[in-house]
């Protein structure tokens, strides 16, 4: 999507990074790609190359991913944590080498990306088998129908989505509202796409998945909800890479409903909708909004 930038680059210089790696520093460089936070890739003069974040999202996005980062760090491919400044709301942790999904998808011969189906199934199947990390924080799918109910009566973004997108997407709930319920309670990771998964050439044209970044937003949800921001984009993934990556999630000892494409992406379809009643006008993270729907509604007749 473009135009999406949240939150303003921060301000920070050399001096600033120096002393949160507390390590004299060769060369650094600001990362691009992300929406919220700002981020800097730091070579050291020992060799070492490290990441630099800064949270513009506030303290709770600052602990939420330091804590969730420190819980799956060996047991999942997260990035392990060197220092954190609680007063600067900053982290540092080692550079994972690799390319993103997407880069992948869009640079790389397609055997490459079809190679990561089945990993990336068993990447999700031990995500949802992950206890959530706070055991009172419950998802349930009833106030998020509800919300988006009330968006489609009378919003923003019923103005932006237009009549017969949104009487379409009031069908779907009607038709398989109880169907979104679905799944156990488990760790989310609330925002996982082809922006945050890196991976990296294994051989020949088998690549492997390095790493899951950008945990600020975790929290419980049910199995489909990341399934649904994963898939998304449902044009980039055709029906082999959907038929090996759940064989991969299977395998993993994961459990799908019927019917688990179609349903995680109407779960995913709540944030769509959050996305066009935003305040900011933002022409092209709308239109791909409206193309994502209509797509969706277009499958589910």
């Amino acid at each position: 999507m473009d135009d999406a930038r949240i939150f303003p680059w921060l301000p920070v210089g050399q001096a600033d990074l120096a002393a949160l790696v507390d390590a004299p520093i060769s060369k650094f460089e600001p990362l691009e790609g992300g929406f919220t936070n700002t981020l800097h890739k730091v070579a050291l003069i020992t060799g070492v190359v490290v990441v630099v974040k800064h949270y513009a999202g506030g303290k709770k996005a600052y602990r939420d991913e330091v804590a969730t980062l420190r819980r799956l760090g060996g047991s999942l491919p997260v990035p392990e944590i060197v220092r954190t400044d609680d007063a600067k709301r900053a982290v540092v942790y080692k550079w994972i080498d690799g390319t993103t999904l997407d880069e992948c998808r869009t640079k790389e011969p397609p055997a490459a990306f079809a190679s990561l189906a089945d990993p990336l199934g068993r990447l999700f199947a031990w995500v949802a088998s992950t206890e959530p990390l706070d055991p009172k924080d419950r998802w349930d799918v009833t106030p998020l129908l509800a919300n988006a109910r009330a968006l489609l009566a009378g919003s923003r973004a019923r103005e932006r989505m237009g009549t017969p997108l949104t009487n379409a997407l009031i069908a779907a709930y009607d038709k398989h509202g109880d169907r979104l319920g679905w799944g156990h309670q488990c760790l989310c990771h609330h925002d996982i796409g082809g922006r945050n998964v890196l991976v990296q050439r294994a051989n020949g044209d088998r690549w492997r998945i390095q790493g899951v970044i950008d945990w600020e937003s975790a929290g419980t949800g049910s199995p489909l909800v990341d399934l649904g921001s994963l898939f998304r984009y449902a044009p980039r993934y055709d029906e082999k890479f959907r038929v090996e990556f759940e064989q991969g999630y299977r395998e993993a000892g994961g459990v799908l409903p019927e019917s688990w494409y179609l349903t995680a992406r109407l779960i995913d379809s709540f944030r769509l909708i959050d996305t066009l009643d935003g305040l900011r006008e933002m022409p092209g993270v709308y239109h791909d909004c409206r193309m994502l729907l209509n797509k969706l509604v277009g499958e589910l007749k």
